[in-house]
């Protein structure tokens, strides 16, 4: 009995189904769960057709190494045009006429991804999609190369940017070359905290023009653009550029405020000695608040356009836009894009005049998240 009991045991210990070891997590972006981000693919005429696209959603990180994504996208191609959302009644100088969006951003979010994340040997964010938002293998991986900005906002915000993101301004800006940011988009921005994406995280109408630490803020960003080349018919072509975003001015100056909606839900401001063309250089610009979640609208459009009508109801720059939240609830700002269809200004209706389209996106944050920008 006493020789046969080492193989008895040596038996059993094999047996014993060991636990596999406890899996390391993967570190959060800049330690950030929820991210509200703008990406697109912007290109020459000449080389994409006017193929322009632009999405804005949410990037949720886990420290399993996964992450999903939930965005609204729009494609030239596609012509989206702009709806009504809610009537702007501030009163004074702010023409009473609707705020418009782009058409599906009232709605739910239209396209998802689910995939995984990690970091390369220089320090970029890796994120791979692998699945679209049902779970459904997508035909090929999508891949994305993000460069990290941690520390903003005394650390309680981060930036993702894709290589090409910042850089000098001015028309023809680098066009990186195919799988140098992602495999579909060549550019984009982002922002990170641990604040929820809900809507008990956006900060109101209200806030923004009395709150002593954002009416007084100069928010500015950068923009990169898909548009024409000249204002002159005959020789315009397509160009992407990369201009400012926001400007110097804010939201409760003393001599020509912002004013608020009846309804506490948008606000209006009349912006003179604009770049707006003809004798009248006043800008009228529109902000709201719409559905769930971070978002909120921007619409702009020169006064000269409207010949002397209180609205101009045509070829207006529409913006959605998610709010930038940092982990101590303090708003700081937006990311957004612009998806501008070209309509004829007698119908209403897109007329195909694919080089007056202007596709984009921004980012517009507070001196807290700024990088160095020309001004």
């Amino acid at each position: 009995m006493t020789s046969i009991l080492p193989a008895i045991m040596a038996l059993v210990a094999a047996l014993v189904v060991t636990a596999p070891p406890a899996q390391a997590a993967t570190p959060l972006p800049g330690g950030k769960s929820n991210w509200v981000v703008s990406a697109g693919y912007l290109d020459l005429a000449a080389k994409n057709n006017y193929r322009n696209w632009v999405r804005i959603g949410y990037y949720a990180f886990q420290t399993n190494g996964t992450v999903t994504t939930n965005y609204w996208a729009w494609n030239q191609r596609e012509q989206p045009q702009r709806v009504d959302t809610m009537t702007a009644d501030c009163g004074g100088n702010v023409p009473t006429c609707p705020i418009r969006t782009v058409d599906g951003f009232t709605g739910d979010p239209t396209g998802g991804y689910q995939g995984t994340f990690d970091y390369t040997s220089d320090g970029q964010l890796a994120v791979t999609w692998t699945k679209n938002a049902a779970g459904t293998a997508l035909p090929q991986p999508i891949t994305e190369r993000w460069n990290i900005t941690t520390g903003l906002a005394s650390g309680r915000a981060a930036r993702i940017t894709s290589p090409t993101y910042y850089g000098a301004y001015g028309n023809n800006v680098e066009i990186p070359a195919q799988g140098t940011f992602s495999t579909t988009a060549n550019f984009g921005v982002g922002y990170g905290s641990n604040a929820p994406l809900d809507r008990t995280s956006r900060a109101t109408m209200s806030q923004l023009l009395t709150d002593p630490r954002y009416n007084a803020e100069p928010y500015r960003g950068a923009f990169v653009v898909a548009k024409a080349s000249s204002s002159d018919p005959a020789t315009r072509t397509g160009i992407v550029g990369r201009e400012g975003a926001g400007g110097n001015w804010t939201f409760g100056p003393a001599s020509n405020p912002w004013k608020p909606c009846t309804s506490g839900q948008c606000m209006g401001w009349l912006q003179p000695n604009t770049s707006c063309s003809g004798t009248d250089k006043d800008r009228v610009r529109y902000i709201g608040e719409i559905g769930g979640g971070r978002r909120n609208i921007e619409e702009y459009w020169c006064q000269s356009l409207a010949q002397g009508k209180t609205c101009y109801p045509y070829n207006s720059h529409p913006r959605p836009m998610l709010q930038i939240i940092d982990d101590a609830g303090e708003f700081q700002g937006w990311v957004g894009v612009e998806a501008f269809t070209h309509v004829d200004t007698k119908t209403g209706l897109p007329d195909s005049s694919w080089v007056e389209g202007y596709w984009g996106l921004f980012d517009m944050v507070s001196a807290a998240l700024q990088p160095e920008l020309p001004n």
